[in-house]
């Protein structure tokens, strides 16, 4: 468990159609999940996802009119705001909050928001981002819509609906596709809205828990950072895996494994001035730091766009391997640039391998 106090924001999301709605209503109907607060935003004046959702979880609060992640950012500030107040006044019980976004949403705003908002900051975080792909139109949207593609390279773990109707051979090409999107979020099969709770709910304590052992259900925790890279044999250390995805897009992931402990504060340094200089290309950051002034306990490091959050100190290492280990999702990088720039500043050596 973690000793954070502040309530988790889990953000589900993904391409119109893709089937967050059911999901949400399956998902409501849970015991596990009674304690949950619920926002809903929807394009246009007469919304309907809203009143699908409002007869399992009665308070459903929704932002009509726009985009969460663009005009309606202030009605998301309120309705938060108003949210935790109710919940110090003991008139609503939640332990967590899901925003759906709508079809054509980008989460890096919204993400954004919720990060520098100084009240929103003291009172919640984000446990990640689920992403729904529609596994039988999903490889053509990816292929069609930028929008897709981004939010599937913001994914903290990826949800294929659908499975149930589309052939075997088409959700594989679909899942590889996914793998060289983003190649660090777990891909879970969803069938009629069907969905393991633990899946979603692993994200709220990602670091912290042991790998789980059951076929199906990927261990969080380092896995989370590396889970769908090539094994290298043998293995190179310190290593770069970078995967790009077919047809229209120049979405890439690239990972590291560092053996030697690395200088935080040099770190952070560097991961700053890519942000500042490269942020319109850096969709997404996420590392696990082994730090020279206190290799035993592992720094987290998240960072997206222009934006780097504060390392977060875990109290031990979530396994037995120590090496610091660095995901960037990018688009439109210059070849190069991250390993060139992260040896210069710490004396990493990265040694490229293509997948």
């Amino acid at each position: 468990m973690t000793d954070d106090p502040r309530l988790c924001v889990l953000v589900l999301t993904g391409f119109l159609g893709s089937g967050k709605t059911t999901l949400l209503q399956q998902l409501m109907q849970r015991p596990e999940w009674s304690d949950t607060a619920v926002i809903i935003n929807e394009l246009g004046e007469m919304g309907l996802d809203h009143l699908l959702v409002q007869h399992v979880a009665p308070d459903v609060q929704v932002l009509p009119n726009g985009c969460v992640c663009c005009t309606v950012s202030e009605d998301l500030v309120d309705t938060l705001t108003e949210l935790h107040a109710r919940r110090q006044r003991g008139e609503l019980a939640f332990a967590r909050v899901v925003i759906e976004t709508t079809g054509l949403a980008d989460p890096l705003p919204l993400l954004h928001t919720l990060a520098t908002h100084d009240a929103l900051a003291r009172r919640f975080r984000v446990s990640g981002v689920a992403v729904t792909v529609d596994a039988c139109n999903g490889a053509a949207t990816l292929q069609r819509h930028e929008e897709a593609r981004r939010q599937v390279a913001m994914a903290d773990t990826l949800l294929l609906t659908k499975t149930d109707l589309a052939g075997a051979p088409a959700l594989q090409a679909l899942q590889q596709c996914l793998a060289r999107t983003n190649g660090s979020a777990p891909q879970h099969l969803v069938v009629q809205g069907q969905l393991d709770s633990a899946h979603l709910q692993d994200l709220e304590h990602q670091f912290l828990a042991r790998p789980r052992s059951s076929p199906g259900l990927p261990g969080i925790g380092r896995g989370w950072l590396l889970r769908g890279a090539p094994r290298q044999e043998p293995p190179l250390s310190p290593v770069l895996h970078r995967f790009a995805p077919p047809h229209a897009t120049d979405i890439v992931t690239e990972c590291f494994a560092l053996d030697e402990p690395l200088q935080a504060d040099v770190f952070q340094h560097w991961l700053e001035l890519m942000a500042a200089m490269r942020g319109d290309h850096m969709l997404r950051f996420k590392g696990l730091i082994q730090a020279a002034d206190d290799p035993d306990r592992p720094l987290v490091v998240h960072a997206a766009q222009h934006l780097v959050h504060p390392p977060r100190r875990l109290p031990a290492w979530p396994g037995a391997d120590r090496r610091s280990l660095l995901v960037f999702i990018t688009q439109g990088m210059e070849p190069g640039l991250i390993a060139r720039t992260l040896q210069k500043f710490t004396g990493a050596l990265a040694v490229a391998s293509h997948a």
